[in-house]
């Protein structure tokens, strides 16, 4: 469906592509890799048509519709389900045509027959895309994303930037675009929108082409990687988590490729400079000249930048009990967040605070940190406690005049002596004399870790952590999860970033439903419920345990016969679907198998080097069958799976109900 040839494009001196090829074809989930700068996002924009690449062609197959991520809609007064809905400009079109037409045919006692036939024709097709239910599946999409029922009839101009994106978002999942470019859709998303956002582009028909720093989130989503690898583009089969094990196997087999042809070269230019001087050997020195010029060198693989590897200072004593809330309150207008909650936060403890935006996560460490006055009730702070807070405001607080050596100074205790401030530096990147660089020339990234150094310099045993990774990179993310995982203190973590979430932490607290409660079970669990889970009902879990049943009175004969009674009907719903998994599930191992195959041999320098192309045409298109295929497959997989998952689920409710 999209087609990318040998396109090259540049920006003054900086290259981005060169001679840089892709087939993509009809419904793949791709991720789109590369380091910050290398050309994700002009990518995005030579596909829409935006930017105009220098030589090459973009090939567009029977025009498809193209859906790209907007950054944000500009203010209006139609409220959000309107907004949505337009997101698919065929529906719009034809609904407003179908109501001039109605009122023709209401002001015309015999309208022409074109009139009536053009009417029919809308409604076959408005039929065809599912019209009417437009509302219902936008509210559906709103809902998923985090807003509530009451806010789907509401103004645009009612909301914040940060809820107009998601409202940008959900009129792109509302289109009905053959092929998606999303790039960092997971901004302004908590963490429950985003668990929604996965299932919901998992179970999309249509091409998605992502761009994320959230590596959890490729690895749900993807179902191929395409990185940006010295200004072209490789493509790999599989996850993000695949794409890094296969991209590590081929740089090994380019650099063995690359070792081998200079020994080749070394050879052969030392015969010719050996024998260039002798008649005799005139015409083999010759023959190994041409033979020299005609030689495509290998291209040795890039060095990924250096990762950072955070170390973080022990953190001083302090009291078992660090934090304790007694009978805290809070309440903005009519937006009661919670009501006399009492909790406390032992040493050690690593706490992931869960819940969807707006319930008061945010608000509840400004209370812990007496930025924010409770309503009611008090904070008590343990002894030897210092608590350290890294928000989005954070950035912002610093100081544009100083370095980044005399920020981090500004933060340190002063007996921290010069070595360490650089050690804690250097874990984020800021090594050598990186450190003179003025705080007003850095990026949002750079700022970020900086502000996270300051944080763990300030010597602090109690973090407080909202959104951390935003403006991080993968590699920063995968560092400061590492870092956290070992850190010896205490922290609670508001983070959108799944896999940060459910490596740190040990415990949950869910903020809703007017209450702070501990979630007894895991994140999974809780995302799992929350999905399945539409609107206000998302409350219902909220309390940190779901409700019980009311007993049965059936009895013990009668339980046990019921039971075998639901696991048969379980068996047999589920018997033909369990029988075509296992044979998918060999196909799609020999699939993989062979694509692994092919991909070793497209590997080989020496097929691209070999004047004759057939064999080169026929492994790619046969990687792009083999390719369509396989997601074929792994979609009936996923489907089959859910299907069991469902019967399974409706089989445990109802043994549930019968004790």
């Amino acid at each position: 469906m999209l087609n990318i040839e040998k396109i090259d494009k540049y920006f003054g001196q900086n290259c981005l592509f060169k001679d840089a090829s892709l087939l993509i074809h009809p419904n793949e989930k791709i991720g789109l890799v590369g380091p910050n700068g290398s050309g994700k996002t002009t990518l995005f924009r030579l596909i829409e048509g935006t930017q105009e690449v220098d030589s090459g062609k973009i090939e567009i197959v029977n025009k498809i519709r193209i859906g790209v991520l907007r950054q944000e809609l500009e203010e209006s007064q139609r409220n959000l389900l309107f907004e949505t809905i337009e997101g698919d400009p065929e529906l719009t079109q034809l609904l407003a045509e179908q109501k001039e037409l109605q009122k023709q045919l209401e002001e015309n006692l015999t309208p022409p027959p074109a009139v009536t036939n053009r009417m029919g024709e809308i409604d076959h097709r408005l039929e065809e895309i599912d019209a009417f239910r437009a509302e219902s599946r936008a509210g559906a999409i709103l809902l998923g994303l985090g807003f509530k029922k009451d806010d789907l009839t509401q103004p645009l101009s009612a909301f914040s930037g940060g809820w107009r994106m998601r409202v940008a978002l959900a009129r792109l999942l509302f289109s009905r675009a053959d092929l998606l470019l999303l790039d960092e859709p997971t901004n302004h998303l908590d963490l429950e929108s985003v668990a929604w956002l996965e299932k919901h582009l998992a179970n999309m028909a249509g091409t998605i082409i992502i761009i994320s720093h959230d590596r959890g989130f490729l690895n749900r989503v993807s179902k191929i990687t395409i990185a940006l690898e010295n200004h072209t583009l490789i493509r790999y089969v599989g996850s993000y988590d695949s794409y890094e094990k296969q991209r590590d196997e081929r740089r090994r087999l380019l650099i063995k490729s690359a070792e081998k042809q200079d020994q080749e070269i070394e050879q052969i230019e030392k015969f010719i400079n050996r024998f260039r001087a002798q008649a005799n050997k005139a015409k083999q020195v010759q023959s190994r000249i041409k033979h020299l010029e005609k030689i495509v060198r290998v291209e040795r693989p890039t060095k990924d930048p250096v990762a950072p590897v955070i170390r973080l200072p022990t953190p001083p004593p302090c009291a078992h009990e660090v934090l304790a809330l007694r009978g805290i309150s809070k309440q903005f207008g009519d937006n009661l967040l919670f009501k006399k909650q009492n909790l406390t936060l032992q040493k050690g403890k690593k706490i992931g605070l869960l819940g969807p935006n707006g319930a008061g996560k945010s608000s509840l460490l400004k209370i812990i940190t007496s930025t924010l006055t409770p309503d009611e009730g008090s904070v008590i702070v343990g002894d030897r406690v210092k608590i350290a807070h890294f928000a989005q405001h954070t950035l912002e607080s610093l100081n544009p005049e100083q370095t980044i050596i005399e920020s981090a100074q500004e933060s340190a205790p002063k007996n921290c002596l010069e070595r360490e401030l650089r050690t804690i530096l250097g874990g984020f990147l800021f090594s050598g004399d990186t450190v003179f660089k003025g705080v007003s020339v850095l990026s949002g990234g750079e700022k970020a870790r900086l502000a996270l150094a300051r944080m763990f310099l300030s010597g602090a045993n109690v973090l407080l952590l909202d959104e951390p990774t935003n403006h991080l990179d993968m590699g920063a993310r995968a560092a400061l999860q590492k870092a956290l995982q070992s850190y010896g203190g205490t922290l609670i973590i508001i983070t959108h970033d799944r896999d940060l979430m459910e490596g740190v932490c040990d415990n949950f607290w869910v903020v809703g439903n007017e209450k702070v409660a501990v979630w007894e079970y895991d994140l999974k669990s809780y995302l799992e419920q929350v999905t399945d889970i539409v609107g206000e009902s998302k409350t219902a879990i909220l309390d940190g345990k779901t409700e019980k049943k009311t007993g049965s009175k059936l009895g013990n004969k009668e339980l046990r016969q019921e039971s075998a009674r639901i696991r048969q009907v379980l068996s047999k719903a589920t018997q033909k679907a369990k029988k075509r998994i296992a044979v998918l599930e060999k196909e799609i191992q020999t699939m993989e198998s062979t694509l692994k195959e092919i991909e070793d041999k497209l590997a080989d320098p020496q097929i691209h080097n070999n004047p004759d192309k057939n064999e080169l045409k026929e492994l790619v298109a046969q990687s792009g069958r083999l390719n369509s295929s396989l997601i074929e497959s792994m979609a009936q997989w996923e489907d089959l799976s859910l299907e069991i998952e469902e019967h399974e689920e409706q089989a445990q409710n109802a043994l549930a109900e019968l004790k």
